[in-house]
């Protein structure tokens, strides 16, 4: 299984050792910054640039699920891009091309900290996967 991450924009340098601690720990992961865009359609563009396999895009108005979930979702897709826009949001465009619309929470998180959500919770899937103690029911 090999997942990408795209996102928007280099992360803030207060999370960047956080971002570092995580991307060492999952296995065959890739993440791509794409540049910052003076609109969503901008970067809108850049991201479906980059997208591959099952697209799952980070999205408020998502589906919610819960870690085991996510870890089933995880284990059935060879290859998986999850997009996170920046700022501003994503473009509609962006949208329509995912599998599937992922919500980390009903809060809206800055898109800084919602790397570092799902980059968690990408090892803690990777973790059940594998049947280790990390995630506690």
């Amino acid at each position: 299984m090999k997942i990408r991450l795209v996102a928007v924009g280099k992360i803030a340098p207060f999370l960047k050792e956080a971002q570092e601690h995580y991307l060492k720990r999952i296995r065959n992961i890739e993440l791509i910054e794409v540049k910052k865009g003076r609109s969503v359609k901008e970067e809108g563009e850049r991201l479906i640039s980059r997208l591959k396999g099952t697209v799952i895009v980070l999205d408020e108005k998502g589906k919610e699920l819960t870690s085991r979930e996510f870890a089933s979702l995880i284990s059935k897709h060879p290859l998986m891009t999850f997009v996170i826009g920046g700022a501003d949001g994503l473009d509609g465009e962006v949208k329509k091309r995912g599998n599937l619309l992922l919500s980390l929470s009903k809060m809206t998180l800055q898109h800084d900290v919602a790397r570092i959500v799902l980059l968690e919770q990408i090892f803690r899937a990777q973790e059940i996967l594998r049947g280790s103690p990390y995630h506690r029911d």
